[in-house]
């Protein structure tokens, strides 16, 4: 049976609602904790390790690796909400698997049993194919003009504000570990409404702390990047009161 260690705020939730999901897979190791994670997990000598990672970002590129070598384990599956295609293409493909989250853990166990298949089913070399040479691109094109900040609803701007937004947006409602519970929570219905709502407000969350990450090149991008942080926290603040109602209809502890 394939050992897997689970490093990730959501996790122990996820395991609690629904322990059958990872049924043909041992559980060696469940935490939020990295340095729990660093001292405790190579003992338990894992396959795989599942390393959830809301701000991939902001992880320096060598703390997957190191969790690799230190565990003895031979593959890592990690998830992120947003990330960097820079930051993305740090990882080495062979070793590391990247999935953009949250996911369910009947996801995580397939993937577990991908991993571990790449082992067996490891691909040959594919001959070398020459292709003729394509003529070089055209010069890149200049760089527009700087553009002054945008201001919404002012008179002839260029951008038109149709939603109203709070100037200071609502705090998150809710922790990652219900959103890890809603994540994995089974109604008695054909009805998946909370896992995929419990989906959307983790992205949105996500894409807040994005947003205010990204580098402004000057007072108009700072102006956007703003504008897309009060519109996606207003966007979660509503579809938080959408789950309210759902948890309220369904029952459902948290």
């Amino acid at each position: 049976m394939v050992k897997l260690a689970l490093l990730g705020e959501s996790f122990p939730s996820q395991l609690r609602e629904n322990p059958q999901a990872l049924r043909d897979v041992q559980v060696v190791w469940s935490g939020t904790s990295i340095e729990a994670f660093r001292n405790e997990v190579p003992a338990m000598r894992p396959d795989v390790l599942a390393l959830d990672f809301l701000e991939l970002n902001a992880v320096q590129s060598d703390v997957v690796p190191a969790l690799l070598e230190n565990s003895r384990a031979k593959h890592a599956i990690v998830t992120y909400r947003f990330a960097r295609r820079g930051v993305l293409q740090q990882y080495p493909a062979g070793k590391v698997r990247l999935l953009q989250g949250p996911i369910s853990l009947s996801l995580l166990r397939a993937h577990v049993h991908l991993a571990v298949l790449d082992d067996v089913l490891k691909p040959q070399a594919a001959p070398v194919v020459e292709f003729p040479r394509m003529p070089p691109p055209p010069p890149p094109a200049p760089p527009p003009a700087p553009v002054s900040p945008i201001q919404m609803n002012a008179p002839g701007a260029d951008t038109m504000a149709t939603v109203t937004v709070p100037a200071r947006p609502k705090p998150p409602r809710y922790t990652q570990e219900q959103l890890g519970t809603l994540l994995e929570y089974a109604s008695s219905v054909k009805c998946e409404c909370p896992n995929h709502l419990s989906q959307i407000v983790s992205s949105l969350q996500a894409f807040e702390e994005y947003s205010k990450q990204c580098e402004n090149r000057n007072d108009a991008d700072r102006e956007v990047h703003g504008l897309l942080y009060r519109y996606t926290a207003s966007a979660r603040a509503v579809m938080e009161e959408a789950l309210d109602a759902l948890v309220k209809h369904e029952n459902i502890p948290l």
